[in-house]
């Protein structure tokens, strides 16, 4: 699925997304790859580092749909996939709001039911 993320607030004397990068105001454009309770994968053009916090958008099906889920996540571990280069991200949810966690569920109640 379509996603954009960008550094947290917290992070982004540490680490930030340049429009130079393609960025557009600190997003920049991954797609999912995997979803669970406990966190996400994505798959982006650029490295982030171990232990940041990003804010991840989550995109509908639908061609020009808007973003369906916005959650925290930690970034876990990332993996170089091969030589475009392209990072396999993998994230934890961090400090989810209530409002978060319904979208979650609903996410991968549609996703068991496309499946």
């Amino acid at each position: 699925m379509r996603a954009t993320l960008r550094v947290a607030p917290e992070h982004t004397g540490s680490v930030r997304f340049t429009s130079a990068a393609g960025a557009k105001d600190g997003w920049i454009e991954c797609d999912m790859v995997d979803l669970s309770s406990g966190g996400l994968g994505v798959m982006s053009g650029f490295l982030v580092p171990r232990r940041c916090v990003v804010l991840v958008r989550v995109f509908g099906l639908e061609a020009g749909a808007g973003p369906i889920l916005e959650v925290p996540c930690r970034v876990q571990r990332i993996c170089m996939t091969d030589r475009r280069p392209a990072y396999l991200i993998g994230t934890s949810f961090e400090a989810m709001s209530a409002t978060a966690a319904e979208g979650v569920n609903a996410l991968l109640t549609l996703l068991s039911e496309a499946a």
